[in-house]
C-alpha cells in the first residue's frame, strides 16, 4: 500500500504510528521536504538531491556567516547576524526546539528580504528560496546528489537539472506522479491524509476510485470543497476515515447518497503504559507567567502539588507565588530530561498558561497517559485536551482526579473516548488489509 502524505507533520506522525501498531504494510512517500522524514520514508526532493539524513540539527551558533560578521542572541525570538552593528541575516528556529536552525533570512541594505536559507534537522541546507519585492518567487533545492530542482512559485513548476540534462514539469503534482512511476512504487491502493497534493496525484492517476482518505482534522466550519467533489462523484477515494465519530455521522447525514465508504476510526498506540505517576501532582509548562486559574487551585488544593516549569528564567511574579503557597514547584531554565521526568511524574497535566504551546507538551502530556486538562482560551491542542471554559469547572475535573484511582481512570477513559471509541489493531486489519 503506498501511504502518501503532503508533509511529515503531527498528524502523519500519529497515523504512521497506527499503521505500524496494526501491522498494515505500506510505503510511505512525502511530497514536500520541510527539514524531516522519517525512516524509510521516500520524497522526491530529497531522494534527487541526495540529501544524507543522519548527524545533528544546527545550533544558532554554528550556522556559516559571511567573514567579519558575527552572531548575536538577544530578547528577540531569532538571532541576527551582524556586520559593522548592521543586521545583515535573522536566524529562525525550529518550533518547540532551543535555538535550532530552521532557516537564514537574508536581508539587502534597507532590511528588506533577499532570500531565506533552509535548514533541516541534520544540519543540511537543503533549500534556498529567492524573493522580490518580498515575495518569494523561486525555491532551489540542492545536495551532494545528481540532480538540482527549481520550483517556481506563481506557475508551480518544477524543474530538475543536472549534467545529463533537463526535465519540467507543469505542476508539483505531475513531478510527484513521475516520481512514483520512477522509484517503481505501486499504487494500485492508496492512502492519503491530505486534501492537497495527495488527492491532486491520485485524481490524475486512479482509474478508478482507490484512495482511503484520513481525515484528521477538527470537526468544525463547511467541508472541504475537494472533499465534497469526492463525495458526490469520486474520482479517487473509495473511503474517508474519520477519526471523530461525530463527523462521520455528520457527513453521513450530508451525503446520505455517496459512493464514498464512511467510516471510524481512533489511533493506536496512542498511550504510555510504563509510567508510575505521582496521584496528587500537576504539571505546567510556560514560557508565560500569565497562568489563569493557578492562584485559585493553589488554594482550592492545597495538598496537590503543582509543579510549574520554563525553558527560561522565571519573573518575580512567579516567585513571590511561590513564596506564598507550599504546594507549588518552580523549575526555571529546564531542559528536555527534566521536563520528560516531570511528564512521568505528574498524574495531570495543566493547559491553562496563556502563552504559546512550548515543545508540543499538550501532546506529549496526552500520549504519556496524563489526563490533560485545558481552559477554552487557552488550549493548545483541543483534540489531545478536555477543554473546559470557566477554573470552576478545571478543579471539579481535578477533584475527580485526584480523589481515587477509579475517579482518575474515569476521567481519563472520558478523554480519551471523547472523539469516539478507541480502536484496535484488528479494526485497522479490517478495514485496510494487511497488504
Amino acid at each position: 500500500m503506498l501511504a502518501l502524505f503532503d508533509a511529515f507533520d503531527d498528524a502523519t506522525r500519529e497515523l504512521m504510528r497506527s499503521l505500524e501498531t496494526a501491522g498494515i504494510a505500506f510505503t510511505p512517500v512525502v511530497v514536500h521536504y520541510d527539514g524531516e522524514l522519517p525512516e524509510g520514508a521516500l520524497c522526491p526532493f530529497a531522494v534527487y538531491t541526495g540529501l544524507e539524513r543522519h548527524g545533528e540539527p544546527l545550533f544558532f551558533n554554528e550556522v556559516p556567516v559571511p567573514q567579519w560578521c558575527e552572531i548575536r542572541q538577544g530578547q528577540e525570538v531569532f538571532a541576527e547576524v551582524l556586520r559593522e552593528g548592521s543586521t545583515i541575516g535573522r536566524i529562525h528556529y525550529e518550533p518547540n526546539s532551543f535555538r535550532q536552525v530552521e532557516s537564514v533570512e537574508w536581508l539587502m541594505p534597507g532590511g528588506a528580504p533577499s532570500h531565506t536559507d533552509h535548514y533541516d534537522r541534520y544540519g543540511n541546507r537543503y533549500a534556498t528560496t529567492y524573493r522580490s519585492a518580498g515575495v518569494a518567487y523561486q525555491t532551489v533545492y540542492r545536495g551532494p546528489g545528481e540532480w538540482q530542482i527549481e520550483v517556481h512559485h506563481p506557475t508551480r513548476a518544477v524543474t530538475m537539472q543536472s549534467a545529463r540534462g533537463r526535465l519540467a514539469f507543469e505542476s508539483l503534482t505531475d513531478f510527484v506522479s513521475f516520481f512514483l512511476d520512477d522509484q517503481g512504487i505501486d499504487d494500485d491502493r492508496v492512502l492519503i491524509n491530505s486534501l492537497s497534493y495527495p488527492l491532486f496525484v491520485m485524481r490524475q492517476r486512479a482509474q478508478a476510485p482507490n484512495t482511503t482518505l484520513f481525515w484528521q482534522e477538527p470537526g468544525t466550519g463547511p467541508l472541504p470543497g475537494n472533499m465534497v467533489l469526492e463525495l458526490e462523484g469520486p474520482r479517487a477515494l473509495e473511503r474517508i476515515v474519520f477519526l471523530d465519530e461525530g463527523q462521520q455521522r455528520d457527513v453521513a447525514a450530508q451525503h446520505p447518497a455517496t459512493g464514498v465508504e464512511l467510516a471510524y476510526l481512533s489511533h493506536l498506540g496512542q498511550f504510555a503504559d510504563t509510567r508510575d505517576p505521582e496521584p496528587r501532582r500537576a504539571f505546567i509548562l510556560t514560557n508565560s507567567d500569565d497562568i489563569p486559574g493557578l492562584v485559585e487551585l493553589l488554594e482550592a488544593f492545597p495538598d496537590v502539588t503543582f509543579s510549574v516549569a520554563a525553558l527560561t528564567m522565571m519573573s518575580e511574579k512567579l516567585m513571590d507565588l511561590r513564596r506564598t503557597h507550599a504546594n507549588l514547584i518552580l523549575i526555571p531554565t529546564i531542559n528536555h530530561r527534566g521536563i520528560r521526568d516531570e511528564l512521568d511524574r505528574a498524574s495531570v497535566y495543566l493547559d491553562i498558561n496563556a502563552g504559546a504551546h512550548v515543545l508540543d507538551v499538550v501532546k506529549a502530556a496526552y500520549h504519556l497517559d496524563l489526563v490533560v486538562l485545558a481552559l477554552a482560551a487557552h488550549a493548545k491542542a483541543p483534540h489531545h485536551s478536555r477543554v473546559v471554559t470557566t477554573v470552576d469547572e478545571v478543579a471539579a475535573l481535578l477533584a475527580r482526579v485526584v480523589t481515587s484511582p477509579e475517579g482518575r481512570r474515569l476521567v481519563l477513559d472520558e478523554l480519551h473516548r471523547q472523539h469516539g471509541p478507541l480502536s484496535a489493531p484488528e479494526d485497522y486489519r479490517r478495514l485496510l488489509g494487511r497488504g
